[in-house]
């Protein structure tokens, strides 16, 4: 079975180099440059390539339909398997174990649970972030109110969802912190952490300004409010951009 290591055949890497070196016999030194930066883009493309089809061939299908993986070792094992709730479990022999709830997979992954393909993608994704962790365990969900639910067995917990307004509302605990952030009734987006405090208000003309409890405090144009909100895709996360600049330092 063909895991993560897998390399080309020794002698596939002398007749690379054979032929390196007769190209650079053969080609002025004027040549040469161009040519080796070429051929190292390809080799690292071709590294790239092997590796992510390494990867998928170590990875079967068993007559459930669940995904298994063994690495080319037989060290590390995983699998993904669907329960009876159609929920996704992806565990390994570290102890590690991290669920997909139906709900959050058809929020978020809309298509997965008869998409082999995409479940594969995940399936990779998932052994690559956890084959060097030992006993984590997490919990994908969104409860009966649509709200996002995240938490892990290190002391992390993320709530998310949207009043009846349509306005975010953030709970996040980190290393035992508590961040919130949410939208008041007239539009100020306000984020706390512990003891600290920031803001962004919107005034007259479409301008923001932003503050917080280490004192800072900028003014936005509306229209270089805009471009900000363009690069960051919304205005809750342009703010938390202001936020992790700011306050970056003394926040989880």
């Amino acid at each position: 079975m063909i895991g993560f290591e897998k390399t080309l055949p020794f002698n596939s890497w002398q007749i690379i180099y054979q032929t390196i070196k007769l190209w650079y016999l053969a080609y002025s030194p004027i040549y040469i440059s161009i040519i080796m930066k070429k051929l190292a883009l390809f080799l690292f493309l071709i590294g790239i390539n092997w590796g992510l089809f390494a990867q998928r061939q170590a990875i079967d299908t068993d007559i459930f339909g669940d995904l298994n993986y063994r690495s080319n070792e037989g060290n590390y094992r995983a699998t993904l398997k669907k329960n009876i709730f159609d929920d996704l479990v992806f565990s390994d022999n570290q102890r590690n174990e991290i669920t997909y709830e139906k709900k959050y997979l058809l929020n978020q992954y809309p298509g997965i649970l008869t998409d082999n393909n995409q479940k594969r993608t995940v399936f990779l994704n998932l052994i690559r972030e956890n084959r060097r962790s030992e006993g984590y365990k997490a919990k994908f969900s969104i409860d009966i109110f649509d709200k996002l639910v995240i938490e892990d067995n290190e002391g992390y917990k993320l709530e998310e969802g949207k009043d009846i307004f349509g306005s975010i509302q953030r709970d996040e605990r980190i290393n035992g912190v508590n961040t919130k952030l949410n939208k008041t009734l007239n539009g100020t987006l306000e984020f706390t952490a512990g003891r600290d405090r920031a803001s962004l208000q919107k005034e007259f003309s479409n301008k923001r300004v932003y503050s917080d409890s280490m004192g800072n405090r900028l003014e936005f144009s509306a229209e270089t409010w805009q471009r900000l909100v363009k690069r960051y895709r919304t205005e809750e996360d342009a703010f938390m951009s202001l936020v992790d600049q700011y306050l970056g330092q003394i926040t989880p």
